[in-house]
């Protein structure tokens, strides 16, 4: 998927196998694998930190490195039931219907 407005590539998002995220700017857009495309407008939070997110699901960010953040999307017991890594880029995925963007700046949005 490539967002173009009047003839300017703003950003391209290649899922490859998997979901893919970009954060454009509090525009935050999720590319699933099967092909269909989510976006939404702000709600985000800037880790590290834990933070609930829309789904009932609980993120955990972390700093790994400069322009690297992970987070840990924990279910309503606490356990990890995934984890996204934005390591120089931005990362999404979709998670039961709720798509969650994790930026390579530590911000992270989720939309139902």
């Amino acid at each position: 998927m490539t967002r173009i407005h009047d003839g300017q590539v703003y950003g391209t998002l290649e899922g490859n196998g998997h979901d893919a995220g970009l954060d454009a700017n509090d525009m935050f857009v999720v590319l699933s694998m099967d092909g269909t495309v989510h976006a939404w407008m702000g709600g985000s939070h800037k880790g590290p930190g834990t933070f609930k997110l829309a789904g009932g699901w609980t993120a955990k960010v972390t700093k790994v490195g400069e322009l690297h953040y992970r987070a840990d999307v924990l279910g309503l017991d606490g356990s990890v039931n995934g984890t996204i890594e934005a390591n120089q880029h931005d990362a999404g995925l979709d998670a039961n219907g709720v798509y969650i963007v994790l930026g390579a700046g530590g911000e992270i949005s989720a939309h139902e």
